[in-house]
């Protein structure tokens, strides 16, 4: 996977994907060009340590629980990883995902498993039913409490449970026994398991779609959203803790609505991280409360630089275990 990734970062990128960070930073200048860099370094300058520090602690818990949950889910499609060897994994995508656009350089997580002959379709399989409960997750939160924002509670009820009923409606529909039997799923069913040892994208796809099939069981979405229910709270903890430390005044429901849509912006090819838009985001949602602009665009910077060398801290340390794992695995130790 390491020479994969190095073919494609070494190959010739089109000018506008090179430009595409661009628009983030143009979004920031113009948030700070609406205020008073005075107000903002003021806002800065009533940040005391101890607040950031429990951020920074309960995001770092995020990512523990995020790594757990990945080596559940590779239990669950029997690949075994020692502990020590998927965390390490995990934190070392991290921080790749800081660097790269929409953050897919945390499917470089995968290589642990490529290492142990694990095919790239059956390894990536898990990073991809990992991204996809994170998004589900902060998209039912973003709907629901984004209504609630707005004061219409019968739009964010009604938010909450259009969104669960898509994502029932969803898992029915992939475990439905009824779908499965029907002779035009069967054949393709079966012509992907023909190409599951093909090259290409056709091979790939394959062993994806059969690395999901143990993933897609009720009992372990069941489980899965749990775990991914807890990460997802200390993230949004992280946030809170920062706005209690700044005094900001702001209510959970408001805070946690502008975490949620900001962590969709991260997802964007526009931005990195979704600097820039996050303060956007930041900006008009907490308005709603009456949290001037300035103070929301610092809550937003704060925490994301949090987060950020949260991640670039775990990473580094990921980064240096794995290389100890594979030097003892090329010694013939236990990597």
């Amino acid at each position: 996977m390491q020479r994969d990734l190095e073919r494609a970062a070494s190959s010739p990128r089109p000018v506008w994907r090179r430009y595409l960070p661009w628009v983030g930073l143009l979004l920031l200048g113009w948030v700070f060009s609406r205020f008073d860099l005075r107000a903002v370094g003021d806002a800065f300058g009533r940040i005391r340590p101890a607040p950031v520090l429990q951020a920074a602690s309960l995001f770092a818990l995020n990512l523990l629980l995020k790594s757990l949950r990945w080596q559940r889910m590779l239990s669950a499609q029997s690949l075994r990883l020692p502990a020590r060897v998927a965390v390490a994994s995990f934190f070392s995508s991290q921080f790749y995902g800081q660097v790269t656009l929409g953050r897919l350089g945390e499917l470089y997580r995968a290589e642990a498993l490529i290492e142990r002959g694990v095919p790239m379709g059956t390894a990536l399989s898990s990073c991809v039913y990992d991204r996809l409960l994170d998004v589900a997750a902060v998209l039912v939160v973003a709907a629901a409490l984004s209504a609630s924002v707005a004061l219409n509670t019968q739009a964010a009820i009604a938010a909450g449970v259009g969104m669960a009923l898509l994502l029932v409606l969803g898992l029915g529909v992939v475990r439905a026994r009824a779908l499965a039997a029907l002779p035009i799923v069967a054949r393709i069913r079966a012509w992907l398991a023909m190409r599951r040892g093909t090259r290409g994208a056709l091979g790939l796809l394959s062993q994806v779609v059969s690395g999901l099939g143990p993933l897609l069981r009720t009992g372990m979405v069941v489980v899965m959203v749990l775990w991914t229910v807890a990460a997802w709270l200390a993230y949004f903890a992280s946030l809170w803790a920062l706005a209690e430390g700044m005094a900001l005044g702001a209510s959970r429901v408001g805070l946690t609505a502008s975490a949620a849509l900001g962590a969709l912006s991260s997802l964007l090819p526009v931005t990195i991280s979704g600097l820039g838009a996050r303060e956007v985001i930041f900006m008009h949602v907490l308005a709603v409360e009456g949290i001037a602009g300035p103070r929301a665009v610092v809550l937003s910077l704060l925490h994301l630089c949090v987060m950020t060398a949260v991640a670039v801290v775990l990473g580094v340390l990921g980064l240096l275990a794995r290389q100890r794992q594979q030097r003892l695995a090329g010694a013939g130790g236990q990597g």
